[in-house]
């Protein structure tokens, strides 16, 4: 398994935004392996340096391949395998097992690597691109970019081989006679295959020179122990000991996953070693001075790097101090935890300095990213439907202009931009195929957009006469911007069209507003009553002597206010404001009980909202819903809440308290559904009422 994972704390995951960084984390292996380090610090990944390069918007000039013959290549690139890939295996991933150490840290140079806009390369500068990778860099840093020239690359020749079949078969060639040789394709076969095999060859040498060392410092610990054994002089045998440690010191670094294991093994017999020693005091007291001082040392530089501004250094120069604090031997045991609890202390504030700076950077990067989404979307978005020619070239105009400003953008070191590339490519083909289509597909348009708006003009037929004002205006304004959508239609039929579907819009809305103005009067001569009932009603006060009577006398003025016909929209909101401050003025004078006085004010609610129509009744009842299903799931968890105290003193405190919260919450629940039931019991009595008007009148026109 790998070390990063292994190295997170339990129970936490790696943060969401680490995930697409390298995953080499600082050896803090010393809290594990002995008592000199007790407080283990969580791992962290080094400083991924591609993620601290700066932003580079213009891709360098690629080297072009014009003169570059597969055997160049041959001759400048030293084979180390006589394997030349397929055309099949051109078309697959590298899938090279990479092998790492413990002292493993990619990306020391990455200003060397900065990945380009592959995207924008011809197949020439690609094949180019890839023959100067392989000839000036490491063959295992180059994975990435070798990756992205692959693919770029192998969509144009296949694209262009596709084409030349197709131009083939159109000329009544049989598909199975083509031939078409890509000398670009030879090219980067030759380049690839050595690509391939350098890496491979790499890996196998990397691999074995890793289980060498392993196997040296496997020995070294069996010396180790059998120091304790020897018979020779402390003097002597401490010799012995520091050339063990000179010599681990100077072995190569170890797979990663035997690291672990082989550095608590080494620590546990140096440990042990100190032990055998302590008979010479002083020659062990000098030894831990020696440590102490060192160590102290290393804190010193740990905090100059803290105090430093150069992120990128900072990181490579803290990975090597704590290799050095491993390689150094014990303090003395009451030193070691508060040396330990300053060096990772440090190494904490500068991970949390090397954070915020990710966050920055991050955050910069995925804003560049949204205005290349951005100008995906514009693209996107941008009609392809023009009637006129004029229209196509500043659409085109358009499109170009986009372009040049995702270019501008240049390439972003980040998971998402490839994806991004491909969505804006995507864009360009679709309007360049609507524009290629256009003259083609425009007469079938015109006929089609005909229809539509036929359709429309039937059911403005439909709907002119009705006397459902609201839903029909709001329809006719639904169909009336449909109809504005529509493209164009044929000339001959566009004006005749035109004038009959507003002539039935015109003739509902004309009779909408003869309509609206008959009941504009009426409503204004309502909010005037109540204009007068509400003067009266803020100078009546009710009896307090008997709150049964004052009730029903509160109750009586909110009935004669319901029995008011609707006031004009603009002043409805104000009278009824004015209403119902008067009302619980009324309650509050009376001191009448919170349930009740709740459930008074909610039945006024209903009324008013039951005035405005069914729909609001509705509206209503869905968000005491939502109310009701949010209170029930916290009246579940502050229940288990109290769970955890059933063992607890019931005259606790914190027991009253989460008993007294459960009792409110149960109140709570019960309201919203006495609410809700009054509320269902509203909606059903207006309907039951709509059903006999309905039946009374078709018994009239019977």
């Amino acid at each position: 398994m790998d070390d990063t994972q292994n190295n997170l704390p339990q129970g936490e995951e790696q943060k969401p935004e680490e995930k697409d960084l390298p995953q080499k984390p600082i050896e803090m292996e010393e809290a594990a392996a002995s008592a000199e380090e007790p407080v283990k610090v969580e791992d962290e990944n080094p400083l991924a340096e591609s993620e601290v390069q700066a932003e580079n918007p213009s891709a360098p000039e690629p080297e072009t391949t014009t003169e570059i013959e597969a055997e160049t290549a041959s001759e400048e690139v030293e084979a180390d395998s006589e394997v030349v890939l397929s055309d099949e295996d051109l078309e697959k991933d590298d899938d090279t097992a990479e092998v790492q150490g413990d002292e493993d840290h990619e990306e020391e140079h990455p200003d060397e690597l900065e990945m380009p806009d592959y995207a924008e390369y011809s197949a020439e500068d690609l094949v180019g691109a890839a023959f100067k990778l392989l000839r000036d860099h490491p063959i295992q840093k180059l994975k990435d970019h070798f990756a992205a020239i692959r693919k770029y690359l192998m969509n144009a020749l296949n694209e262009e081989r596709a084409e030349k079949l197709a131009e083939f078969v159109e000329q009544g060639g049989n598909e199975i006679d083509f031939e078409f040789i890509q000398p670009l394709r030879e090219q980067f076969r030759t380049i690839y295959s050595e690509y391939r095999n350098r890496r491979r060859k790499f890996y196998e040498d990397l691999s074995a020179q890793l289980d060498q060392n392993l196997l040296v410092k496997k020995n070294l610990i069996e010396r180790l122990k059998e120091l304790v054994n020897k018979e020779e002089s402390i003097g002597e045998t401490f010799k012995d000991f520091r050339a063990i440690q000179e010599e681990w010191r100077s072995t190569g670094p170890v797979p990663r996953n035997e690291s672990r294991d082989l550095w608590r093994t080494y620590h546990f017999h140096v440990e042990n070693f100190y032990e055998y020693i302590k008979i010479n005091k002083e020659l062990r007291d000098l030894d831990y001075k020696k440590n102490k001082e060192h160590k102290e040392e290393l804190v010193k530089k740990a905090q100059a790097i803290l105090e430093g501004n150069d992120l990128r250094e900072g990181f490579k120069q803290l990975q090597e101090l704590h290799k050095e604090w491993r390689q150094i031997g014990p303090v003395e045991p009451e030193l070691r935890e508060e040396l330990w609890q300053q060096f990772s202390g440090i190494t904490r504030q500068i991970h949390e300095k090397r954070d915020e700076y990710f966050k920055e950077l991050r955050n910069k990067r995925e804003e560049l990213l949204d205005e290349k989404r951005k100008l995906v979307e514009q693209l996107k978005n941008l009609p392809k439907k023009h009637s006129k020619h004029h229209e196509w070239q500043k659409a085109i105009k358009e499109v170009n202009s986009i372009q040049d400003a995702f270019k501008k953008i240049g390439r972003l070191n980040v998971a998402d931009n490839d994806t991004v590339w491909e969505q804006f490519r995507d864009g360009l083909r679709d309007f360049n195929q609507a524009k290629n289509q256009f003259y083609k597909e425009l007469k079938k348009e015109h006929h089609d957009n005909l229809e539509k708006k036929r359709s429309l003009l039937a059911r403005a037929e439909d709907l002119k006469d009705s006397e459902n004002w609201r839903d029909t205006a709001n329809e006719l304004k639904r169909i009336q911007a449909e109809w504005k959508k529509i493209g164009h239609v044929p000339k001959s039929e566009s004006d005749k069209i035109w004038k009959e579907f507003r002539s039935a819009c015109n003739h509902f809305f004309d009779r909408l507003t003869a309509h609206n103005k008959g009941r504009d009067e009426k409503f204004e001569a309502n909010a005037e009553e109540r204009q007068s009932f509400l003067d009266e009603l803020e100078k009546w006060t009710p009896d307090l002597s008997d709150k049964k009577e004052a009730i029903k006398a509160i109750k009586a003025k909110i009935g004669e206010w319901r029995k008011m016909g609707p006031s004009p929209k603009k002043l409805r909101n104000e009278l009824e404001g004015r209403f119902n401050k008067a009302v619980d003025g009324f309650f509050k004078a009376i001191d009448l009980d919170r349930q009740e006085s709740q459930r008074i004010r909610f039945e006024n609610k209903v009324d008013s909202l039951a005035a405005q129509g069914e729909r609001e009744l509705q509206r209503e009842r869905d968000f005491l819903r939502r109310k009701l299903d949010e209170a029930k799931k916290e009246l579940i968890q502050l229940e288990n809440n109290l769970g955890f105290f059933s063992s607890s003193n019931p005259n606790s405190p914190i027991v009253k308290e989460a008993s007294k919260n459960i009792d409110a919450q149960k109140a709570n629940v019960s309201s919203l559904q006495a609410q809700l039931k009054m509320l269902g019991q509203k909606i059903k009595s207006m309907r039951e009422e709509e059903e006999k008007s309905s039946e009374d009148a078709q018994g009239s026109e019977d």
